[in-house]
């Protein structure tokens, strides 16, 4: 990367952005704080943008300002904050001097930035998740209010299409509180809303990223909801360069504290930006496991050595190899 004069740190807000511009000597040139707009920044930073690097926090509402600094032809990074979110002191205007000091140091943890074909699916996925939690939500609380009120229905499993139409009728007769129907019309509303989601980001799939959308379903528990989360958190799958790097940035292998030569600990890292992709992996090894397959034998041996969520997770890190193996040779997966 070139050397620059200027080195600019943003926190970004909803509607402030806090700057610091630093001096390639390390001095601080100028700083303060105007709206969150493109328009607003450039008057503001015009002076020092012939030759500068931007740097800003991830966050949502970076992207909008990130686009059209770079559509301006100038240079700006995004940061990976999990790897700058331990600090002694922390408040806007150090952010941005910390942002500052760290792109002329060259110390800056860049971040991914997808394009906008894997933008607009990670939008869709990430939507759909929402819908799929608040769906969850509202069943928990549909079944907790039938047993205050003792309501009974005959049918074993909960939710299934007769459980529903036998309680559709029951409050069409007006057996029940105006609560249960006013739930049961949101939990429907929300059921649609999915229905049409993953037809919508199915059809994406196959339109956009056809070859990755075919490949990953051929490995056992990946069905197209699935494929579509891993797309939309994986790929491009080149910005691994192993398996290990895979398995890191899903957070399915254990971080070992190590000091003076000693392993102190060693825990999953609760990693919240990639939740999902952490999610859709476990999600795929629990279907995968109701077949016949080496995964499936490889999830009892762990299971006796370490129990049942350990055995799952170690699963779901092997799962991710094969994903990056699928993807990487951009062959079919053949179960041996």
């Amino acid at each position: 990367m070139k050397e620059k004069e200027f080195y600019i740190g943003f926190d970004l807000h909803k509607r402030v952005t806090t700057y610091s511009v630093r001096h390639l000597n390390g001095d601080i040139v100028a700083e303060g704080e105007c709206a969150t707009r493109y328009e607003d920044l450039k008057s503001r930073l015009e002076p020092y943008l012939r030759s500068c690097l931007i740097g800003v926090e991830a966050s949502t509402s970076y992207y909008s300002i990130y686009k059209k600094f770079k559509q301006s032809g100038l240079e700006i990074i995004v940061a990976n904050v999990i790897q700058i979110r331990q600090l002694i002191a922390k408040n806007d205007i150090l952010d941005a001097r910390r942002l500052s000091d760290m792109l002329r140091l060259g110390s800056f943890p860049k971040s991914y930035i997808p394009n906008d074909d894997i933008q607009r699916l990670r939008n869709m996925v990430h939507l759909r998740h929402s819908f799929v939690k608040q769906s969850t939500r509202l069943k928990n609380q549909i079944q907790a209010l039938m047993d205050k009120n003792n309501i009974q229905i005959p049918c074993k499993i909960p939710f299934t299409k007769k459980w529903c139409n036998w309680l559709e009728k029951a409050i069409i007769s007006r057996q029940y509180t105006d609560e249960l129907e006013h739930l049961y019309d949101w939990y429907k509303f929300i059921s649609t809303k999915i229905d049409k989601l993953t037809i919508e980001t199915t059809l994406y799939c196959e339109k956009t990223f056809k070859q990755e959308f075919y490949l990953l379903q051929t490995i056992i528990g990946v069905g197209p909801t699935l494929a579509a989360c891993l797309i939309a958190e994986i790929c491009p799958i080149s910005r691994f360069k192993t398996k290990k790097n895979l398995r890191r940035y899903a957070g399915i292998v254990p971080c070992n504290k190590i000091s003076a030569g000693k392993s102190l600990s060693s825990h999953i890292p609760k990693l919240s930006c990639r939740k999902l992709l952490k999610w859709a992996l476990i999600e795929a090894t629990n279907a995968g496991l109701r077949s016949k397959s080496k995964l499936k034998e490889y999830y009892k041996k762990k299971k006796k050595q370490k129990g049942t969520q350990k055995a799952i997770v170690a699963t779901a890190s092997s799962l991710c190899d094969i994903v990056y193996h699928t993807l990487k040779n951009k062959k079919e997966y053949q179960a041996s």
